[in-house]
This record gives C-alpha cells, structure tokens and sequence, in this order.
C-alpha cells in the first residue's frame, strides 16, 4: 500500500481540523440554544446576552474539535493503517483490547455521569471515551509484549512457568530496512544468527521485486546473484533468532529504488542495513541511520599494531622490488618487505605499520626471516652484462 507523504499528511490534518471547527460550531451553538430553551428565565430573554453566550459556546466548540477532529479522525486511521500493513498478530490483538478496555472504562463513567442536567454526562462521557480508546490503543501496541508476559507469568502459579517454546525475538525494537546489496551479500544470516540483528528487519516489496529482476537476468552472473538473495531471504525467515517482515510498501511518485529506501527509513524513524558505499553515503546526507556490513566486518578484524609478530603465506609478489603479499584469514592484505623470495612458504613476520583506507584495512610489515634471491627484474631495451661482454 502507498505511505502518505509529509505535505499529504499536512493537509489531511488541516481539512481535518477546518472540519472539526465547523462541526463545533454548530454543535456549541445547538447545544448552548437547547439549555436556553429549557431553562425559561436563565436570562431573562436578554438578547444581547443570549447572543454573547451562543457566540461563547459556539467559539469554545470550534476550538475543542479542531483539536480533537485529527486524533480523533486522522490519527485512528493512520494507525490502522499501519497496523494491517505491518504489526504482527500479537499487536493487534493488543490494539483490539485497549480498544475494548477504553469503551468499558467510558461506559461505566457514562452510566455514573447520566443524571446530570442538559446531556453534560453524555458530552463528557463521549469526549473521555475518544481520549481512552486513543490512550489505549496507543499502550497496548506499545506494551503489548510486556502485558502478554505479566500473564504468562501469573498463569504459571508458584510452581514456576512451564517449558515454552523458544523464545522470539520482540517486535518492539528498533526497524531495520535491509536493501537489496545486504540481502545478495549474505553475510546478514550468519550476523543474525549470532543475535547482533537489533529489532526486526523490514523488506519492502520493491526491494522484493529488484531480487527478482536480478534473478531472471540474462547474465549467467547477475542471475546467480539474484538467486543467492532470493535464498538468504528465505533463510532470514525462517530464522528464530530474528524477525523478518516482507510488506507491501511503495512509493511510485520516487524512481529510484535508493531513494525509496532513504524515504521509508526516514518516515519509520528506521535504520538502514546495507553493504552499498554510495547508498551508504546518501543516507547519512539524508541523517538516516546506517548499519554497514562492510563497516561491522572492519570492526571485528583482529587489531594489529607495529611490532606484532605474524605468521603470513606469501602467495604473490608486491608491485616494489623484494615485496610479497599474504592475506589474513579474514581478508586483510599483507604487504611483506623481503618476502618476494619466500614466494609460497609461510614466513614470521613483524608489523611496520597499519593503513586504514575506505576499502578496508592494509598491514605493512618485515619479513623476519633471511631473503632468498629474486629473481632480477628484466627491463626493456637492457641486456644482462654477461650477454654485453
């Protein structure tokens, strides 16, 4: 379904509020002519008082539905409308109840308040039940989790709780929108696996459909690329240790897939996993928040500083005379002094330094061992001088 933008939302709040304004009047003026009306001598038929209180009661009238009409006309609806697209079941179930609670609650009130003259009881019981089927409906979506845990645990009696099913993860956390280069990446089902995933992660139906062209692209490449998104998809929802939501989102007046995720963080309030740089970048322009995966495995690379000793494969030679290159398990390149002779075999080495760049991280270091000869480089146009003598 289509979110509503900020300029939408402001005019449906105007309209909303012009509207109630009207409506109060009316009502303020009806309600203050039927306790004249019934009430033969309040004013002694003095016009110009009459005409002063009428006024009085329509203008408070105006004010009180102009600021109630959008919590009680715009706001209800937004937040159905949310709950159907996304809110799991336990929320709304949660929703339905604070609803039912605050009737009961302005029932009750109503039945106390209905001897009093000129229907005041009915006006302040319907303006107290709209404000506590709002409150409720606002707490139990909030708190929902907290209210089915307080009654498993009385349910459970003292002899303790019972054995449950394993636990799920809460819903009430932090949304996570996930973009179509983290979900091809695939390192996000081992990162929730291990529990590091905050809140749910939210994919929307566009990012959805991207996997989809990707995969039935005419690149051998490409294809295999949508595929292997299209399965950790699969695997993230059928993973316990986190919550993963597909919904029915777009935004058909932005093109480009980018940008829709930048405009649904920033109207969730949500962050954003990814593992594109230029996204990357744009979303911290748009003051969206990032999580990286890219940034997350940089993170967790061992911290080597100089004078460490490492044990390194040199498996090619660097771009300078007498330099080898290794990685570490993790991928981190090595760039060895004196190691061009050690090609293949794993020689100690001694950390010299540690480049931190935007790809990544670079160690520098020493070769410990002797050097074994080099071959010569050869260079153009210069003969060896055994061949010139």
């Amino acid at each position: 379904m289509n979110r509503h933008s900020a300029n939408t939302l402001r005019r449906a709040r105007a309209i909303a509020r012009a509207l109630g304004a009207i409506l109060g009047v009316v009502v303020g003026v009806f309600y203050a002519g039927f306790v004249i009306t019934n009430s033969p001598g309040l004013f002694d038929n003095n016009r110009s008082v009459t005409a002063i209180v009428l006024a009085c009661s329509g203008i408070v009238g105006a004010a009180a539905l102009a600021l109630a009409a959008p919590m009680l006309t715009l706001e209800p609806y937004l937040l159905l409308q949310s709950l159907l697209d996304e809110a799991p079941p336990g929320q709304i179930l949660g929703a339905v109840a604070g609803v039912v609670v605050g009737l009961v609650i302005a029932a009750l009130v109503a039945a106390l308040l209905g001897p009093l003259p000129f229907y005041i009881g009915t006006v302040i019981s319907l303006a107290l039940g709209a404000a506590l089927v709002h409150a409720g409906l606002r707490v139990a979506t909030r708190r929902h989790t907290a209210f089915a845990d307080l009654l498993r645990t009385r349910s459970a009696g003292p002899a303790g709780p019972a054995p449950s099913a394993p636990e799920v993860p809460s819903t009430d956390g932090p949304v996570v929108v996930v973009d179509t280069s983290a979900l091809i990446d695939g390192r996000i089902v081992d990162v929730a696996k291990a529990g590091f995933v905050p809140g749910r992660l939210l994919i929307p139906g566009f990012v959805l459909e991207e996997l989809q062209r990707v995969a039935d692209s005419g690149d051998p490449m490409r294809r295999a690329r949508g595929k292997r998104g299209l399965t950790v998809l699969e695997d993230l929802q059928r993973r316990q240790e986190v919550v993963c939501e597909v919904v029915d989102l777009d935004f058909p007046d932005v093109a480009e897939v980018d940008s829709r995720l930048i405009k649904l963080a920033v109207e969730r309030s949500a962050a954003l996993l990814t593992g594109d740089h230029n996204l990357n970048r744009i979303a911290r322009i748009a003051g969206v928040r990032v999580l990286n995966l890219n940034d997350l495995a940089n993170a967790l690379k061992p911290i080597l500083a100089a004078g460490e000793e490492i044990s390194i494969a040199i498996v090619r030679e660097g771009k300078e005379l007498q330099q080898g290159v290794g990685y570490l398990d993790d991928g981190t390149m090595v760039v060895v002094e004196h190691g061009r002779g050690h090609l293949g075999d794993t020689v100690r080495a001694t950390v010299s330094s540690v480049l931190q760049t935007t790809s990544g991280r670079m160690i520098f270091a020493t070769c410990d061992a002797t050097p074994a000869a080099a071959p010569p480089r050869t260079v153009r146009g210069v003969r060896p001088r055994a061949a010139q003598r």
